[in-house]
């Protein structure tokens, strides 16, 4: 990415994906308004069935490699600092498996090309889309409702991975979780004041079948679940520990009320005096944890600045060094192969 004018990255992770990653990478738009170049980025998770080879034969032009599956966050993450690297003004972010449709992806960088939001989610039209199960959608619709309430986004499917990110709003979102990327990086998206917006694009049929993110249910939503309340709780703790601790002392006095009440009318209803001055006691704690939490917080948000600035310079620096130095299609064919960490195809 050496020339002038605004660059975008596609990154695909993939994982055993050969029966699909190749029709995917090829229907990537490679001319889309107000972009002079378009780059695949893919990243190959350890497969084990030739899934970088046929993503290289059907015109990746980067295929970053896991010796090992490390997941999904990791796979992300690879893929975003080699679009970065590379000098990508924007990244879109799609799944190999063939459930985001590629052709949707001018439409998903429309509101970052006209600068007007630094995340985009290309969210499903849940309320009719057949190719998901009844359990999952009615799930993802509840679950999506909760997840706006909390964060107040207006993004009606907060688990969508078909996502469009500025370069600011990459070097800004740090996510720290190994379980899935979707809500995190939206959690700390509003908490930095980025602009997220959504665009309803169509989700085609898997044709892997289920997801394995979501095979079973119970897992992912236990999983996907703890990890919102974990980042919710990190990024607003004062807010989380004062409203605990508001309910706790609300407790306390109305516990008080009912002992007084008792005493005056000749009892003593001492469970209701320890049971009291126990709430009382945890709302102190909770309101004082909260303080402390907020205080590590807010010497969080000053490391994020300070790494924000240090990943600004070191990428900018990489993107001006010449990164179109890559080997021949052939060789890179044949480099694929091997497990090294990336294989680069000049275009």
């Amino acid at each position: 990415m050496s020339g002038g004018g605004f660059r975008i990255a596609v990154v695909i992770p993939a994982w055993n994906e050969a029966a699909t990653i190749g029709s995917v990478v090829a229907a990537v738009p490679r001319s889309i308004p107000k972009v002079s170049r378009v780059e695949v980025v893919v990243v190959d998770d350890g497969s084990s069935d030739g899934t970088a080879v046929v993503a290289l034969a059907a015109g990746a032009d980067r295929v970053e490699r896991h010796r090992r599956n490390r997941g999904l966050v990791s796979a992300f993450r690879t893929g975003m600092n080699a679009a970065l690297a590379r000098g990508a003004d924007a990244v879109v972010h799609l799944d190999g498996d063939g459930q985001h449709d590629p052709r949707q992806i001018p439409r998903l960088l429309a509101p970052i090309l006209l600068g007007r939001a630094d995340v985009v989610v290309g969210v499903r039209p849940l309320a009719e889309a057949t190719e998901i199960s009844e359990i999952r959608r009615r799930g993802n619709r509840l679950g999506s409702w909760v997840f706006r309430k909390l964060t107040k986004l207006q993004i009606s499917d907060a688990t969508s991975g078909y996502r469009a990110f500025s370069r600011e709003a990459l070097l800004r979102l740090n996510v720290m979780s190994e379980f899935t990327y979707t809500l995190e990086t939206l959690i700390r998206a509003a908490r930095a004041r980025l602009a997220v917006t959504e665009v309803v694009v169509p989700a085609l049929p898997r044709r892997n079948g289920e997801s394995r993110m979501t095979r079973s249910v119970a897992r992912y939503v236990g999983h996907a679940g703890g990890q919102a309340f974990r980042t919710m709780l990190y990024t607003n703790p004062l807010t989380v520990f004062g409203r605990a601790a508001l309910a706790m002392f609300a407790l306390s006095a109305a516990l008080s009320l009912w002992f007084l009440a008792g005493y005056q009318s000749g009892g003593m209803h001492l469970p209701a005096l320890l049971a009291a001055m126990l709430t009382f006691v945890l709302a102190i704690g909770l309101f004082v944890s909260g303080l402390i939490a907020d205080g590590i917080s807010t010497s969080h948000r000053m490391l994020e600045e300070v790494l924000f600035h240090t990943k600004q310079v070191e990428h900018d620096l990489l993107a001006r060094s010449d990164p179109g130095l890559a080997p021949t299609p052939a060789q890179a064919l044949e480099v694929a192969a091997t497990p090294e960490h990336h294989v680069a195809v000049a275009r």
